[in-house]
C-alpha cells in the first residue's frame, strides 16, 4: 500500500527483549507479526507512564465498529499490560487491591459503608 510505513522488526525484536530482561518469555511474537506498527509503538514506549493509557486503549475501544483482536494478540496485550503494571512502570503507581488508591482504605471503606440514618 501507498503510504504504509515499514518497520525493522528484528531490530525492534532485539530491543525489546533487551528491555524486557528476565521478562522475555512475553514476548508478543503475534503482535510482531500481524501488527508492527503496535510492537514500534510499545517499545518506542516502554518505560514511560503514557504507555500503560496506550494499552488501556488498545485493549479497550472506544470507535464504534471495531472487531477487537485476535485472541491471541490480545491476551499479548493483557500480558505486557500486567507486567507493565508489575514492573511499576504505570503512572499511578498502585498496585493490589481496588483500594489501593486510596490513603486511608479503612477509613474510606467505613465511612463509605455507613448505613444512613
Amino acid at each position: 500500500m501507498a503510504g504504509e510505513q515499514t518497520y525493522d522488526v528484528v531490530a525492534l525484536k532485539a530491543r525489546f527483549l533487551e528491555l524486557l530482561g528476565e521478562h522475555a518469555d512475553v514476548y508478543p511474537v503475534a503482535i510482531e507479526q500481524q501488527y508492527p506498527r503496535i510492537l514500534d509503538k510499545i517499545v518506542n514506549m516502554w518505560g514511560k507512564p503514557e504507555l500503560e493509557k496506550e494499552f488501556d486503549d488498545l485493549m479497550v475501544s472506544t470507535r464504534p465498529g471495531r472487531q477487537g483482536f485476535p485472541p491471541a494478540v490480545a491476551m499479548e496485550l493483557f500480558r505486557l499490560s500486567t507486567l507493565y503494571g508489575k514492573l511499576g512502570l504505570t503512572a499511578k503507581k498502585t498496585q493490589g487491591t481496588g483500594w489501593a488508591g486510596v490513603d486511608d482504605a479503612e477509613l474510606f471503606k467505613r465511612e463509605f459503608t455507613k448505613p444512613d440514618h
